[in-house]
């Protein structure tokens, strides 16, 4: 790679020291190093594919030491480009191009200058093929550029051609069609046909041997972004036909929704990860350092961990799900969503609480759907004028309809006479609607209420309003007696 850079930047000079002297011989190695570069269009091989340890691989038919890159075929001419591990008295062991392969460089070189243009050169326009940027013709720059949209045409093209027979047979049918193609599984699964397509095009376009080799990795990084996409695609098809079949057995739909937040933070790391081995960075020292700083933001970010750790401990407890209504604190409302750092509760004022998952355990938390049946706690006053009678059929009645309603629980419903005050017979009423639904409760207990009002109402007695006695008297002044004197008798 460095060969490369040097020869990209005609720097030939650097370059010729990555070239192996040939004993006995005076040798140019500047000018050889000028003709590989004029060589790689000739390259066949992947540099990327190269070992990139120190001691390098042992190959069939190659002593130890010794490396096959790739090789040059020019013309019906094919000679092996050769790396040789040599003890360098400054730089210890290095790895250089072999004299035996720097030998054969001036004939492929001569070979080159008497090769006639090939087919695809004679129908580009001199002008394209003449022009140079970046050391790449505006050829190349042309074809680069229409490959890209081109390939994505392709791709579309053959999922559509493969999805043909099957829209055929619905067609005639006459059934609604839709296939594998138009799902959300269609999409990164076409555009890693297009990437695969679009590579084979850069690969006829012949670029430079060094941009090819960082092409390659570019193309290698997408090709991996858009199988981790796939993945994705498919873990999320797994969970929505998980949270669906959970929430048919009751509850349990949040830890599901919990792990596939998990599944794509992950994913995102290994698609990261993956892109940074294809681009050459050390992956074993980056994911050291991310260690490292991973602990330091741990530290300085205790709070936010506590509330991770308070999300997945709450999931984990089943204490609460997605559409539950609760009560945390002095606020009722339902829960819209458990994130890793907090719930949100759509209050019933149609506000969005959100809760940190870490202070959800010191504060007050009830969860009104998790109970299998909700109570009736009433008091109300009959006035003190109501006979004994009137009360008795008050309270006969209530509870013949506390017996016989269908969703209230028979033997803890009660209705009961509490207090006797001096203006009003003061009545408790106690029953458990088997309903853990809140909206369904209130129903019930208002069409309850009303049908206690109503019985109130056919026995002849009134229901109590609030009182207050006022007591009117006529005390005799002091003025009104007679004061006498003191000490007279």
């Amino acid at each position: 790679m460095s060969l490369l850079k040097y020869g990209e930047r005609q720097d030939f000079a650097t370059a010729a020291r990555f070239l192996q002297p040939v004993p006995g011989q005076d040798v140019d190695l500047v000018q050889r190093a000028r003709e590989i570069q004029a060589l790689h269009h000739w390259f066949k091989g992947e540099v990327d594919l190269l070992s990139d340890d120190p001691n390098g691989t042992v190959e069939v038919g190659l002593p130890p030491g010794e490396v096959r890159a790739g090789v040059f075929a020019v013309g019906g001419t094919t000679t092996d480009v050769i790396l040789v591990r040599v003890a360098d008295p400054t730089f210890g062991k290095i790895w250089l191009i072999s004299n035996d392969t720097v030998t054969k460089i001036p004939d492929l070189y001569a070979q080159i200058q008497s090769e006639r243009p090939t087919l695809a050169n004679r129908f580009v326009p001199s002008g394209l093929r003449s022009r140079h940027l970046l050391d790449m013709s505006l050829a190349q720059w042309l074809g680069w550029l229409i490959s890209i949209p081109f390939s994505f045409l392709l791709a579309w093209l053959l999922a559509f051609l493969l999805s043909a027979p099957r829209r055929a047979w619905y067609k005639l049918r006459k059934l609604p069609s839709s296939t594998f193609w138009e799902s959300p599984l269609g999409t990164p699964l076409k555009c890693i046909i297009a990437i695969v397509i679009h590579g084979v095009f850069v690969y006829f376009l012949d670029p430079p041997l060094l941009y090819r080799a960082y092409y390659s990795r570019l193309l290698a990084a997408l090709l991996a972004a858009c199988f981790v996409w796939l993945v994705s695609r498919i873990i999320d098809r797994g969970f929505e036909h998980a949270v669906n079949r959970t929430r048919q057995r009751g509850g349990g739909e949040s830890i599901l929704i919990m792990m596939q937040r998990i599944t794509h933070i992950v994913m995102l790391i290994t698609a990261f990860v993956a892109a940074m081995a294809l681009f050459g960075i050390n992956v074993k020292t980056t994911l050291a350092g991310v260690g490292l700083g991973g602990l330091a933001v741990a530290l300085g970010a205790q709070k936010t961990l506590e509330n991770v750790v308070g999300g997945v401990s709450l999931l984990m407890d089943k204490a609460v799900h997605v559409g539950d209504f609760c009560k945390i604190g002095d606020r009722l409302g339902t829960v819209e969503d458990i994130g890793l750092r907090s719930l949100r509760l759509r209050t019933l004022d149609q506000n969005l609480l959100v809760v940190p998952n870490g202070l959800l355990a010191q504060m007050q938390f009830e969860n009104m759907k998790a109970r299998s049946k909700l109570l009736i706690d009433q008091n109300f006053s009959l006035r003190i004028e109501t006979t004994v009678e009137q009360l008795r059929s008050v309270l006969d009645r209530v509870q013949s309809m506390l017996d016989k309603h269908p969703l209230i629980e028979s033997g803890s419903s009660r209705i009961r006479v509490n207090n006797f005050a001096g203006a009003a017979f003061d009545l408790e009423l106690f029953a458990y609607v088997k309903t853990g639904d809140w909206a369904e409760f209130t129903a019930i207990r208002q069409d309850f209420i009303l049908k206690v009002a109503e019985i109130v109402e056919t026995a002849g007695a009134r229901f109590a309003a609030p009182t207050q006695l006022t007591y009117l008297s006529r005390d005799k002044g002091s003025d009104q007696v007679k004061a006498k004197p003191i000490g007279v008798t």
